[in-house]
């Protein structure tokens, strides 16, 4: 066909224009075009999607709404210790044991490790668990989400705190004082014990450190006094505030604890100036080419520091920019499953990286092990059509909140006209208005999900309808309305509104290119504002120089996922300026988590709402936490600081059909850091249910 085309082409143009300069430019043109589709074919031949299944794609739609119930879940027990059944290990360590490079196994494991009960069946050892990642940030992630283990943790749904390190904990005085116990016997990754003198090495020489810790966060505070942390005896710590503390055990089940447990003190003492001579620091430093012993301690704890030891179920063997990064089972790992044999099943975790588009290819390609992160929704069809060729299978795990993103404008733009812009209410909510929800959802969601603000989901006991629905019509007449009402009634030529100093209205729409997967929906925002008169222009940039320019201030419009807002009182970042993930005020969240000193005090609604949430962090009772937590999401249906688009979409997992022990259906969302809540450390491969 294509031969055909050209030769009707090049005889109409010997007719006309055989001689002609024009002709000659088209037949360049036409030849140029012809090699560049050559390329493409090839470049699409390389990457193996010629093998793809089209043939089925249209009669794969988009997925039913959700299923709000979680299917095949782990379970957890403390070990029974009258138990006769002997422990066993995985056969890589059978070697090293037996020639004494390793303890026996029982000596290796706790008096009582934790037993997990995986959701579908025990074992069998070995194998690779293969993930992709976009940048070295999504290796360094693992250890938030393939290795969650801190004192307690959330069960798979978030609806409870389990044990984990600790095997149980009281609560006192109101919340002023929490008592943990620790697993006896647990050891680090290095066979060195794991007692209460290693949280108390990250209380007092690394929290209360101003090297270290310049800030203590504000977590760790009340009424401007730190938390005291004492040591009862070597399995039982205890944190005393001096008011009540009423969201700490729910912080560390999400992630507070990570830091409590990540410091090592039989190593980390090494490079601390607490516990070594000047000399002996100074030689570190020099030798380590820094300029402050603190450089040579972060060094020295990061997780690419494969000497480091872990409590995780994995530890780094080959960190970045090792492709691909690899994690290996840790043997002084503390967990076993019902039948005594010790956690992890999986030997190894690979991590290599690819831009989106790739990554989306390998899974289609059945080249991913179990992985949800960069998984494309608009790949949805192709995803389903090539299951059996792939090999894998899709899972949908309900949306906790992550799943809808939110346009936020930059409330402390350092451009004061576009500020003074951006911190009107009505502006706010006319952009809103302008945005025909309808027609993203069908276009970048394939019909799926619902309009829906950055707000608690209906699976939340926070959920709030009149919030979560409102300012979601398209109705431009009424954007234009308000518009016009706040002054910005001047034109030039194109129809773009005009500021006060006579410069047109631009904005970008920043986003980081690990959101390439949305950027039909950007594109359409960004159309529907020029239709009101808003020059807004869609601007990916990496993710690195994103974060650089976003936390410089100097970002028109960000986007970003949700938060987790099934439990919204562990990550309140879009309600309230809590943190600095708070993209519409980073300055009034400097502000409140510097206590005043630093960035900018934030307006009153703002004000009210961190006054209402320091009332809610003041309470252990979760029904006056949830009656708190709603009049500040009702502060925010009044202000509008933070858009929403489109919810309530399936979080896709693509499982091989080789990897067991995934939960059909649990809640995906950061609180739970997906898939941790899972127990990760319970997934097996097996190479006989291919």
């Amino acid at each position: 066909m294509s031969n055909y085309i050209l030769s009707k082409f090049l005889n109409r143009s010997n007719k006309k224009l055989s001689h002609s300069l024009t002709f000659r430019i088209a037949i360049s043109i036409l030849f140029l075009f012809i090699a560049i589709l050559g390329i493409a074919n090839l470049s699409y031949w390389l990457s193996g999607s010629e093998n793809l299944d089209f043939s089925t794609v249209q009669g794969n739609a988009a997925p039913d709404r959700q299923p709000q119930t979680a299917k095949s879940l782990h379970s957890i027990a403390e070990w029974d210790t009258n138990n006769k059944i002997e422990f066993s290990q995985s056969p890589t360590l059978d070697f090293r044991v037996a020639n004494k490079f390793l303890p026996v196994v029982k000596k290796r494991l706790p008096i009582n490790p934790l037993v997990i009960s995986p959701a579908h069946q025990a074992g069998p050892y070995g194998g690779t668990w293969t993930r992709y990642g976009t940048s070295p940030s999504d290796i360094g992630i693992f250890h938030h989400r393939l290795a969650y283990d801190g004192l307690v943790r959330w069960d798979p749904m978030g609806k409870k705190i389990i044990p984990n390190l600790a095997t149980h904990w009281e609560v006192t005085d109101d919340g002023r004082t929490y008592t943990f116990h620790l697993r006896q016997g647990v050891k680090w990754s290095d066979g060195h014990p794991f007692t209460a003198e290693d949280i108390i090495f990250w209380y007092q020489d690394v929290l209360l450190n101003p090297d270290l810790t310049p800030v203590v966060p504000v977590e760790y505070q009340k009424k401007g006094q730190t938390v005291e942390v004492t040591k009862l005896n070597d399995f039982t710590i205890r944190f005393t505030f001096s008011a009540p503390s009423g969201l700490f055990l729910k912080r560390l089940a999400s992630n507070l604890s990570y830091d409590i447990v990540y410091y090592p003190f039989h190593y980390l003492k090494k490079f601390h100036p607490n516990h070594q001579t000047n000399e002996t620091i100074e030689k570190q430093v020099r030798e380590g080419g820094k300029d402050f012993w603190y450089q040579v301690f972060q060094d020295k704890h990061d997780y690419r520091n494969i000497d480091c030891p872990r409590l995780w179920a994995w530890t780094v063997s080959k960190p970045p920019p090792a492709r691909p990064a690899e994690f290996v089972r840790n043997p002084y790992y503390w967990k076993v499953d019902p039948d005594g044999r010790q956690l992890p099943y999986i030997d190894r975790i690979t991590f290599d990286i690819y831009d989106l588009e790739t990554i989306n290819i390998k899974a289609i390609n059945g080249e991913i092990g179990m992985q949800g992160r960069h998984l494309t929704f608009q790949n949805y069809p192709l995803f389903m059509a090539n299951q059996e060729r792939g090999g894998y299978k899709l899972r949908h795990w309900i949306d906790g909140g992550d799943g809808t993103t939110a346009v936020v404008f930059n409330l402390n733009h350092k451009d004061p006209v576009l500020r003074s812009i951006f911190n009107e209410r009505d502006f706010r909510i006319a952009m809103s208005l302008a945005i025909n929800r309808d027609a993203i959802r069908e276009v970048a969601f394939l019909g799926v999900g619902e309009s829906r603000q950055i707000s608690p989901p209906p699976i939340s006991l926070y959920h709030v309808p009149e919030h979560a629905y409102s300012y979601l019509e398209f109705d431009p007449k009424e954007s234009n309305r308000l518009l016009d009402g706040i002054g910005l009634t001047q034109r030039d030529h194109r129809g773009i509104r005009l500021r006060s100093d006579g410069k047109p209205i631009v904005v970008n729409i920043e986003t980081s290119s690990t959101m390439l997967g949305a950027g039909k929906m950007f594109e359409m925002i960004a159309s529907d504002w020029r239709a009101i008169g808003i020059d807004a222009k869609v601007k990916t940039q990496a993710r690195q120089l994103y974060a650089q320019r976003r936390n410089a201030l100097l970002c028109d419009v960000l986007v970003w996922g949700g938060a987790g807002e099934i439990i919204p009182t562990l990550d309140p970042r879009w309600f309230l300026p809590y943190s600095m993930s708070s993209f519409h005020g980073l300055d009034y969240a400097r502000w409140y988590r510097s206590g005043g000193k630093k960035g900018t005090k934030p307006p009153k609604e703002m004000l009210k709402a961190l006054d209402l949430f320091s009332q809610l962090e003041s309470t252990v009772d979760e029904e006056k936490q949830i009656r708190i937590f709603k009049q500040i999401i009702r502060i925010n249906l009044e202000n509008l600081w933070v858009i929403g688009t489109i919810g309530a979409i399936p979080q896709l997992f693509i499982v091989k059909n080789d990897f067991l022990n995934v939960p059909e259906v649990a809640v995906g969302c950061w609180p739970l850091r997906t898939p941790g809540a899972t127990a990760p450390e319970s997934y097996a491969i097996d190479k006989g249910q291919i």
